[in-house]
């Protein structure tokens, strides 16, 4: 398919020829992924609540969500802390967006962020969210897809006051 489009007004007789057929299409070009097979093997296997993997307030990725893979899963250990700040930072895009969940040592959740921005926060102890003040202890940060087969790209960070 050819398009041409003239500029009204601008400059007389100019038109711009827009080409969208397969010939205009580079053959060695890559297809757009929303991450890298580095952040998708990011502290791996981290994939379920037993396999965590063990991070600190250091520990900010990059890493991923890719193809079929359920969320990924962090423990860290709380200790001594007044407010703790959990997040994580994307861009959302279409079949993109992520989520954010914090669970004691239990497994019992704590709290739940599942917005539409471009991250997702969970402050305890804080309202929207709502999150408790949190006890000396292990925590569980599990960053998941917002639909299944959501994937992207991410960092994230733990800051402990």
């Amino acid at each position: 398919m050819r398009r041409e489009l003239c500029l009204l007004a601008l400059i007389p007789g100019c038109s711009l020829v827009l080409d969208f057929s397969d010939k205009a299409i580079p053959k060695d070009a890559m297809t757009d992924a929303p991450y890298t097979a580095d952040e998708c093997a990011y502290k791996e296997p981290n994939d379920s609540f037993d396999t965590a993997a063990v991070i600190t307030t250091a520990d900010t990725g990059p890493a991923a969500l890719c193809a079929d893979d359920p969320g990924d899963f962090y423990k860290i250990t709380i200790a001594g802390a007044t407010k703790v700040t959990f997040a994580i930072q994307f861009t959302n895009r279409p079949g993109g967006d992520l989520d954010l969940e914090l669970l004691d040592s239990t497994g019992a959740q704590k709290s739940i962020s599942r917005g539409f921005g471009d991250g997702e926060t969970i402050v305890c102890p804080g309202a929207a969210p709502p999150c408790s003040a949190l006890t000396d202890g292990d925590y569980i940060m599990r960053v998941f897809p917002a639909v299944q087969g959501a994937v992207n790209a991410y960092t994230f960070s733990v800051q402990v006051q």
